[in-house]
């Protein structure tokens, strides 16, 4: 009896580490070397024309959000959204989730393009003073991942191309060096450092997704409030917030 005991305790503990490395060390390592690639990538822009930070932690009254990388031009701000995925990647600008596929198996995932649009509004809080600054948006996959029925107004592209789309929108002047300059000392200076800041945002993000999670169960729209609805679209069938065309929620069947 005792050993049986022991033999159990050993595969829990066994299956613990393991359901640890994959759910929790794994991702952060793939996530950690996707924005190391970027980063890279970035060092092949003119140090003249482009500053560019890495990894920001913002906070606006209740507010938080991580940056992935942030560069700042003559232009305005391109606020980059890395992913280091493989496999097929399917997704709508609108969805609330995106679909990666392996052979058969399918995984579902944050839409970048949303998250990103939530790095994007708490920066135009903390930079409220420069009311000049044009945004974009940029969300990049990293790995050998192939984008498939992608559906986006901004560029949601491959790492090799990254450099040519930041330098193609940086056309208009619309920020000084000195405003240039300004706005990346600020970033720094508001930029929470820490681990244990780093576990405080990640235990609010996770509390926003599960309160998320309860809102879509209950067939309510966690935007607005309103009733979702089944619709067929172009891409299948889908839950649609009644309240379109002024709430354009939607959530995968």
């Amino acid at each position: 009896m005792d050993l049986q005991i022991i033999v159990i305790a050993v595969l829990l503990f066994i299956f613990g580490i393991y359901f640890y490395l994959k759910k929790i060390v794994v991702p952060k390592v793939k996530g950690a070397v996707g924005e190391y690639k970027v980063s890279l990538k970035l060092k092949r822009l003119n140090k003249n024309e482009y500053l560019v930070l890495n990894n920001i932690l913002l906070k606006k009254g209740e507010l938080t959000t991580q940056i992935d990388h942030i560069v700042i031009s003559r232009s305005g701000i391109f606020i980059i959204e890395t992913k280091n995925y493989k496999g097929w990647i399917h997704g709508h600008e609108n969805s609330e989730y995106w679909t990666q596929t392996i052979y058969k198996h399918k995984t579902k995932f944050r839409n970048p393009i949303k998250q990103n649009w939530s790095h994007v509004y708490l920066l135009k809080k903390v930079l409220s003073d420069y009311s000049n600054i044009k945004y974009y948006p940029i969300v990049v996959f990293a790995g050998n991942s192939k984008l498939i029925d992608i559906t986006a107004n901004f560029p949601v592209i491959y790492l090799k191309q990254l450099v040519r789309t930041i330098k193609r929108n940086n056309k208009e002047i619309s920020l000084s060096n000195d405003e240039i300059q300004n706005i990346s000392d600020k970033l720094n200076q508001l930029n929470i450092k820490g681990r244990k800041k780093n576990r405080e945002h990640i235990k609010l993000l996770k509390k926003q997704v599960g309160e998320r999670r309860k809102i879509e169960k209950s067939k309510m729209c966690p935007k607005c409030g309103n009733i979702l609805v089944k619709r067929k679209g172009q891409y299948g069938k889908f839950y649609g917030c009644s309240n379109f065309p002024k709430c354009r929620y939607t959530l995968k069947i």
